[in-house]
This record gives structure tokens, sequence and C-alpha cells, in this order.
């Protein structure tokens, strides 16, 4: 069975060059993540940006800390 995929121009110029440095063509890179990804050797998924919102710590007090936590443990009861 052939079948036939699109791809943007620019990736696949990109993917193109490094795989002719590497000594293979498009369709074996292609052949080669299709087997990887059936086999469960690589997943698919996203990947944040740079406009993705960025956690940081906050120091609380005992007491907020308590509250906080009291919150989660009656979401959990639900």
């Amino acid at each position: 069975m052939n079948t036939t995929i699109s791809i943007k121009k620019d990736i696949c110029y990109q993917a193109a060059k490094k795989a002719k440095a590497e000594g293979l063509s498009v369709s074996a890179v292609v052949r080669i993540l299709l087997l990887d990804y059936a086999d469960g050797k690589i997943e698919i998924g996203t990947r944040l940006g740079d406009n993705a919102i960025k956690v940081e710590p906050i120091e609380v007090d005992k007491k907020t800390q308590e509250l906080m936590d009291n919150v989660i443990s009656e979401w959990n009861k639900k």
C-alpha cells in the first residue's frame, strides 16, 4: 500500500537536506518515524511555546497553607 502525505515545503526541504547528509531519503525518514511511532518508541505530544504560562512557587505562611490544603481536601471528597 502506498500513501501520499503532504509536507510543508520548508519543512520538507530541511528534512531532505539533513536526510541527504545522513545518506537517507525523506521517504526513509518518514518510514522510520512511522515504524517507531507504531512500535511505541516515540510519542506525539504538544510543545509549549514562548507564550506559555510559567509556574512560579509562591511562599505562603503556615495558616494560608493549611487553608489551601483544606480546600484541596474538600475538592477531593467530591
